[in-house]
């Protein structure tokens, strides 16, 4: 495979009745942001934080040769290797897409991450992208409800149900970004429904709405149905629980801890 580069996005906040991690020893008190305890790539799990989860796995993982991180300035104290960047974040999560993919579009494709996945590795990573296909030029991860059952049963997660089965949304991406720059429209309109495979069907409209919620719906048409409509050559790309497994609330969180602490994460 070609170089990469990366893009990881780290603007996501989590809502807390009162903070759940103590301020890092390594940062001054007076320059802690008012918000900074809300940041999700700064959540620890087993003695991490997140950011530093995912960058290793990225670093870690075969061919990738740029980090871009887009957040909070706040996250310059968990960048400190040469070929790394922050770019401050946009108010949007889609902006932040886009910021990151413009700082790398030079890149042929480039590697796509959210900040909040406490058990990926270089190993899922390096999976994920040797199952892309050369052709496509967006592959984007989903994972089969088996699998990911298997890795983290009783897990607070939501599953799409398809005639070919039943997945959970995954949380990364191949792009070429020169491609998927033309269309930044679409960005906003898929980053918003990243998540939920059945607000995706909607997007497409209301027959592919349709056939989701008989359940008629398959990968390949939702496949076909992107390519139509983003001009792109589509590819959903089954890769391991890991890449799946974010946490955007609290009990996602302590799920995340308790296997952690468990010794199985």
């Amino acid at each position: 495979m070609e170089e990469l580069a990366a893009v990881v996005t780290a603007g996501g906040r989590i809502v807390w009745a009162e903070p759940a991690v103590s301020p890092p020893d390594h940062v001054p008190l007076r320059e802690l942001p008012p918000d900074w305890y809300s940041i999700k790539a700064l959540l620890e799990v087993g003695g991490r934080t997140l950011l530093e989860r995912v960058l290793e796995a990225v670093w870690c993982s075969e061919n990738v040769k740029e980090v871009v991180v887009v957040g909070s300035p706040f996250l310059r104290y968990w960048l400190n290797r040469p070929a790394e960047r922050l770019i401050p974040e946009r108010a949007e999560a889609h902006e932040n897409l886009i910021a990151g993919l413009q700082a790398v579009a030079h890149y042929p494709r480039v590697l796509y991450l959210t900040s909040d996945l406490p058990f990926v590795t270089a190993q899922t990573v390096n999976r994920f992208l040797d199952s892309c296909p050369s052709e496509a030029q967006l592959c984007y991860a989903i994972v089969r409800r088996e699998a990911f059952d298997a890795r983290f049963p009783n897990s607070p997660s939501t599953y799409a149900r398809l005639k070919d089965g039943e997945f959970v949304a995954g949380c990364a991406a191949l792009i070429e970004p020169s491609a998927l720059l033309q269309r930044a429209e679409w960005i906003c309109r898929v980053s918003q429904r990243r998540k939920s495979l059945w607000r995706l069907a909607l997007l497409a409209g209301s027959r592919v709405l349709w056939r989701y919620a008989t359940r008629q719906l398959t990968v390949p048409d939702l496949e076909r149905r992107a390519q139509l409509l983003l001009g792109m050559r589509c590819r959903a790309v089954e890769c391991e629980p890991e890449l799946a497994y974010d946490i955007d609330t609290p009990p996602e969180y302590a799920y995340a801890r308790s296997v952690a602490d468990a010794g199985t994460g």
